[in-house]
């Protein structure tokens, strides 16, 4: 994953780019470029392309009414968070076709914090390496897609016992996210053989299954899955679980840390 730190926003107001490059760059480690049309934002990504990990980019440009400067980002291979003033479910859906990364309405100053968390999220998403394991190919991609827009690093298994394999060849991977009908292993067992190794605290398992009801869902629960998702689901709840599942990680993560610093001082 690129080492990238640079974050384009394309939006036709000053003023609107002006608070966004401003709130992202008090808040964060980013560098931001502001681009006021898509003519201008499609020449600083052929001079500055790999520059970038993300695009924010505003719905509706005078020259690209209809989305055409978030499909040149995405054509960019670029991250993209889409700002628009209107929403419908028409809208939301071709956010969904189109890969978009996350979209949120354009505000003031004091609508921008959940934006900024998004792209910290994603950014650091960079460093994560994830793995589906699901005997169906074609909901292993669905998945992988998912995570992949996201900055995701993933692994693919196409069943318990292979997933197995793969986690000892990847000791590095710190999510899993496991269909439950599966041969040879099924999602349960996976579960419960991962925990013999990684606690819950180190790496993350989602469970998901279509056959869903509270008894699967508890029984994923009890064997030590952190969380569990019935499909279908819809795109913006698997994004909230799967960060939030990452966000502990890594709160748990800095907690041992601290723990580990404090007991070095304690006793030297």
């Amino acid at each position: 994953m690129s080492d990238a730190t640079g974050v384009l926003i394309i939006e036709d107001s000053p003023v609107q780019a002006k608070i966004i490059r401003k709130q992202i760059e008090a808040l964060t480690q980013f560098n931001c470029v502001c681009a006021y049309s898509l003519n201008e934002a499609a020449d600083i990504l052929k001079r500055q392309g790999n520059n970038f990990f993300i695009a924010i980019v505003d719905l509706n440009l005078p020259d690209a009414p209809d989305g055409e400067a978030a499909d040149l980002c995405l054509a960019s291979n670029l991250t993209t968070i889409v700002l628009t003033a209107t929403f419908n479910e028409q809208l939301r859906a071709g956010f969904i076709d189109r890969r978009v990364a996350d979209y949120f309405f354009k505000g003031s100053i004091d609508d921008m914090e959940p934006l900024v968390n998004s792209i910290e999220r994603i950014y650091r998403n960079g460093k994560v390496k994830a793995m589906v394991v699901d005997d169906s190919k074609t909901q292993r991609h669905i998945i992988r897609h998912l995570l992949e827009v996201h900055r995701f690093t993933v692994l693919e298994a196409e069943d318990g016992i292979d997933a197995l394999k793969k986690l000892k060849e990847n000791p590095d991977i710190t999510m899993i996210i496991t269909d439950f009908q599966m041969p040879k292993m099924d999602g349960l067992e996976l579960v419960r053989e991962v925990r013999r190794k990684y606690r819950s605290y180190q790496l993350s398992i989602i469970g998901v299954s279509s056959a869903g009801s509270g008894s699967l869902t508890a029984q994923f629960l009890k064997n030590g899955a952190n969380d569990f998702l019935t499909k279908p689901f819809e795109v913006e709840e698997f994004y909230w679980r799967v960060n939030q599942n990452i966000e502990t990680l890594e709160v748990m993560s800095a907690l041992k840390e601290c723990r580990k610093v404090m007991n070095e001082a304690r006793d030297s």
